[in-house]
């Protein structure tokens, strides 16, 4: 026998309310994805034709949640970067990828020299290197917390045949400082061209600050030249270049002068 009384009818009204508040609170967001620069609790409510108490009760649940934002200035509503991290939580390391592939495209088409993208916490790592006068070439390795070349390149046999000299860049200061941050390994004799490795790598941030993988570039080079006049530079400025593109805005990438 179905329920009667006040329990039936709260049962039968609340999934209805439920439903109408998130279709109004959806319509919100929407309506304010579309003005970055914010609006007024006013505009917004007429635009969605709505009761200024409803549309101040939605904006409240959606501050206290950190979806929206208001400008303590002008009063102005506007979306947070909290939806760019539910995106990341979709799309995980994609979403890297997707943002690093243009940075890197560009400059292996520009330099014709080989660069790498890492998240070493998910161990995936994509190469990318030029394959002709507008083509490039990709190939993700998965399993490698970081680049091969720069974990398990030696064995003990190897380390009298082959040299890397590889430079983990943490802070803008270690682009003027290569040669003293780079970490030498294997043999100090000569090597042949193919043997010799030369490797620099620097953090990409998101929006949080948060650094969610490591950007580098690479080459077969004698000696330590280039490493530290252009590849070092180059490492650094992908990084701040890839961390614009996922919304961060501070000071740690991007600036190798100071």
């Amino acid at each position: 026998m179905p329920p009667t009384g006040p329990l039936a009818e709260s049962d039968q009204e609340m999934p209805e309310r439920r439903a109408t508040s998130l279709d109004k609170a959806l319509d919100l967001c929407e309506a304010l994805s579309s003005v970055p620069r914010g609006v007024t609790l006013s505009d917004l409510a007429r635009q969605l034709r709505l009761p200024p108490a409803t549309t101040h009760r939605l904006l409240g649940v959606l501050r206290r949640r950190g979806f929206v934002r208001q400008d303590e200035d002008t009063g102005r509503y506007a979306l947070t970067l909290r939806w760019l991290d539910l995106s990341f939580r979709a799309l995980g390391r994609s979403e890297i990828r997707l943002h690093a592939y243009p940075v890197l495209r560009e400059y292996v088409l520009r330099t014709h020299v080989r660069a790498f993208v890492a998240v070493p916490p998910d161990g995936e790592v994509t190469y990318v290197w030029s394959a002709g006068a507008d083509e490039v070439s990709m190939y993700t390795a998965y399993g490698k917390a970081m680049p091969s070349h720069c974990s398990l390149y030696f064995t003990a046999e190897q380390e009298t045949a082959r040299r890397l000299v590889c430079v983990k860049l943490d802070r803008a200061a270690d682009v003027r400082r290569s040669p003293e941050v780079a970490r030498r390994l294997g043999s100090e004799a000569r090597v042949t061209r193919a043997h010799a490795l030369n490797c620099s790598c620097a953090p990409v941030y998101d929006y949080n600050g948060r650094e969610v993988a490591r950007v580098g570039v690479f080459a077969h080079r004698e000696d330590e030249r280039l490493l530290h006049e252009q590849h070092v530079a180059a490492a650094w400025g992908l990084a701040g270049a890839i961390s614009l593109r996922l919304g961060h805005l501070g000071s740690r990438v991007g600036r190798s002068g100071e």
